[in-house]
């Protein structure tokens, strides 16, 4: 739907997201830009040099409890992706199915930027049904608003459901067409 540029491999660092960034053409009307953490106080930094219109923020896991005191210490460092956005233009997409999600919202409110929620919860705007899973695909059924979404992700793992509704939300956040968006799922 428009040039999208994104790095070539895992580039979410203090050196990939700068180089993804100098990387990207001129004309790009998309770009993708992972940022990811080892320690304390290192997103916010490359969440303003990319200074992202959408920031979404799949999950909050213990994978990096070894720099972090608690769950909640590595939550607040993702909610951290948000610096970068602008208040009043910018757009979190956030999980509402996450123990961590009140730390997610009350960042993006202190930000002044615009939430949307994607999962399985009640207080979900883009919220996942049935999903379906075979040996070399996933189908998965959604609501986002009054809107119904059908969508089929070719390789096996259900759980990537969560994160392709995320992704969608996103699209639509970004102005994309939301029927393409699926079909290039």
């Amino acid at each position: 739907q428009g040039r999208t540029h994104a790095a070539v491999a895992s580039y979410n660092n203090h050196w990939g997201v700068p180089l993804t960034l100098a990387r990207m053409p001129a004309d790009t009307a998309f770009a993708v830009i992972e940022i990811g953490m080892s320690n304390p106080g290192e997103i916010t930094p490359l969440s303003r040099l990319a200074r992202p219109d959408v920031a979404l923020i799949t999950t909050v896991a213990p994978a990096h409890l070894a720099s972090f005191e608690s769950i909640e210490g590595i939550a607040h460092e993702k909610a951290s992706l948000m610096d970068g956005l602008t208040p009043g233009q910018g757009i979190a997409i956030l999980n509402a199915d996450i123990a961590t999600t009140p730390i997610l919202v009350y960042h993006a409110r202190a930000l002044g930027v615009e939430r949307v929620m994607f999962g399985t919860a009640e207080a979900a705007d883009w919220r996942l049904g049935q999903v379906q899973q075979t040996e070399d695909s996933v189908q998965a059924q959604a609501q986002a608003g009054d809107l119904p979404i059908l969508f089929k992700l070719g390789g096996p793992g259900a759980h990537h459901a969560m994160n392709a509704l995320g992704v969608l939300a996103a699209c639509k956040a970004l102005g994309a067409d939301l029927v393409r968006a699926v079909l290039g799922l």
